[in-house]
């Protein structure tokens, strides 16, 4: 049976939906998705002009944003919806892998539609894309990468038809890109070779010269991008970050060039070798070098041979190149991270069908079988992977246990494994994992340990230790004393309900207040402005009441929930 086209891809959703099936059932991450769906509710109704051109200092992924604003006004960001949609976009990912693949086919000499099918699977089921996709907020990566290989689909295809239209529709899906990850934009060195050696007509001044739109349309993509950027971030932390992080720090030259070709290195086989996988990865080998310089060989060669599948290897290592940035800036919690490989993967699997297809000509026929044995048990061990590791990235504690147990001195996984265990009710446990912090010497640098082992004496009914945990630390770490407030009111709040002497509620009252005053000033949020109004109420201070329940109703969101409760308020006190 010849294989059709809707044949394909079919079969790449049935994968697809067995390898990730687990997610469907997983809640939120503890890292980052519970801080993403609340600042998504309290952002109030979609407003894309804010959106997009009023954006905050760090990130501006205004596309991502509106996602997950989306998921939020259509089915109130239910976990089960949200990581359908993470599948689905990588669905449309590996349809793309496949159309690509197939258009470069003739160019190759190539029929039939076997080598498309191979380069998708390899991308679909590859087990470094699960952290992507089976993590709501690894959703930015297979978002940009639907963008991203659309654009290099439309590239293709406007140099094949001549077409200024078509090439004017790539750009603009180099910027939407751009809008949902800023890394997009490392692609373009990449994307204006792969435009310049792309088969053609004539000699390569003529081709070259036919071809300055298609060359011009990723340069407005990106320049569009930065502009958009620079309209809505007033003071550009992130690039600032990463900026500092390449040209300042401890390092020389010299041994920034090392780390360079181990970070490298090490993505590089991972990209073959992907075992073992890990969420929270904070050191590699030094041996990583090696593989790194062997990288940085097949690059050169690549440029050097020129052609189409050349171009595809060098766009996936610029896309991934931005992640050294993330070494040198420490911007994210680990330097490290699987899902950077995500987009890398997709461009890669073209050339990856490339060196199959090539590697079958110069074997016997008896051999070639034994090559097709040997990619069909690969794909089937990527699926048992990805299903497992899907299973894994089910359940926090699940996941938290593995990462502990692969990177036992990551103190950042220690204390989301206790968060973990006291979700479950396992004060005990989380106990255990947060003492054995104690003596280490990461602690200092993530006090939510402390946070939590506060959590477990409150669970235990120690109000008093609790609160002495957290007390002496106000004053440790600026960037987590909001934070550590909320922790502290929450606490005061089970000591307000079980203190019997007024004056001593009061005096409690009183310090839970002028928290939640100080909380506001860092953190203004309009729910923040109601809870000091329920406190003011409690403590009888009716006048002050009042005027903070008029406040709240003239700036809460239209549909934020404690509205109606603070117009109720404003009706009783004011009578």
């Amino acid at each position: 049976m010849r294989l059709k086209t809707w044949h394909c891809l079919s079969l790449l959703v049935l994968a697809i939906l067995f390898a990730y099936y687990p997610s469907l059932s997983a809640g939120y991450n503890s890292i980052d998705d519970l801080k993403m769906i609340s600042g998504i509710d309290q952002s109030g109704p979609l407003d894309l002009q804010r959106l997009f051109l009023r954006s905050g200092s760090y990130y501006y992924r205004p596309l991502t944003i509106l996602s997950y604003t989306f998921d939020r006004d259509l089915w109130g960001t239910i976990p089960s919806f949200m990581h359908m949609e993470n599948i689905l976009l990588h669905v449309v990912c590996a349809w793309l892998v496949f159309a690509i693949t197939k258009r470069l086919l003739p160019l190759w000499g190539a029929i039939g539609r076997g080598p498309a099918l191979l380069a998708a699977l390899f991308f679909a089921l590859h087990p470094l894309a699960t952290e992507s996709v089976s993590w709501i907020s690894g959703r930015t990566d297979p978002l940009m990468a639907v963008f991203l290989l659309l654009a290099v689909w439309l590239t293709m295809l406007a140099l094949s038809a001549r077409s200024p239209l078509v090439a004017l529709a790539s750009g603009g899906t180099l910027l939407l890109a751009c809008l949902a990850k800023e890394v997009a934009v490392f692609i373009l060195p990449g994307l204006l070779w792969l435009i310049v050696v792309y088969p053609g007509s004539g000699c390569w001044p003529d081709r070259l010269r036919r071809r300055c739109w298609t060359l011009l349309m990723p340069m407005a993509g990106v320049t569009g991008y930065f502009v958009l950027r620079h309209l809505a971030i007033a003071r550009d932390s992130g690039i600032t970050t990463a900026f500092k992080g390449v040209t300042g720090g401890n390092y020389d030259l010299l041994n920034k060039g090392r780390i360079a070709f181990k970070v490298y290195g090490f993505y590089f086989k991972k990209l073959l070798v992907p075992w073992p996988l890990n969420f929270g990865i904070i050191e590699i080998s030094g041996w990583y070098v090696l593989a790194g310089i062997i990288l940085a060989a097949l690059l050169l060669y690549l440029l050097w041979r020129a052609d189409v599948a050349g171009a595809f290897g060098l766009m996936a290592f610029c896309v991934l190149s931005p992640a050294l940035l993330v070494v040198f800036g420490n911007m994210t919690w680990t330097p490290l991270a699987e899902r950077y490989l995500y987009t890398s993967i997709a461009l890669f699997a073209p050339l990856f069908a490339f060196l199959v297809m090539h590697l079958r000509t110069l074997v016997a026929v008896p051999i070639r079988r034994h090559l097709d044995l040997a990619l069909v048990t690969l794909l089937l061990v990527f699926f048992a992977t990805t299903l497992h590791r899907a299973w894994i990235w089910q359940d926090n504690l699940r996941l938290y246990r593995d990462t502990v147990a692969k990177s036992p001195g990551f103190g950042a996984a220690k204390t989301e494994l206790a968060s973990a265990l006291l979700r479950r009710g396992r004060a005990a446990e989380a106990e255990e994992v947060l003492a054995g912090m104690q003596g280490e010497s990461c602690v200092s640098d993530f006090i939510i340990d402390d946070i939590n082992l506060a959590g477990a004496l409150l669970s235990r009914g120690d109000l008093e230790g609790a609160r002495a945990t957290l007390l002496p630390l106000l004053n440790v770490n600026p960037k987590r004393r909001s934070e550590l407030l909320q922790a502290l009111l929450r606490i005061n709040d089970y000591r307000i309900g079980s203190a019997e002497v007024p004056g001593f509620r009061l005096a409690i009252q009183q310090e839970s207040l002028a928290w939640l005053e100080e909380q506001h000033r860092l953190q203004p949020r309009t729910f923040t402005r109601y809870r000091i109004a329920k406190m003011q109420l409690s403590m009888g201070d009716q006048a002050a009441a009042l005027a903070s329940f008029r406040a709240v109703l003239a700036r809460a969101p239209v549909d934020a929930y404690y509205r109606d409760a603070a117009a109720t308020y404003i009706k009783k006190l004011a009578d």
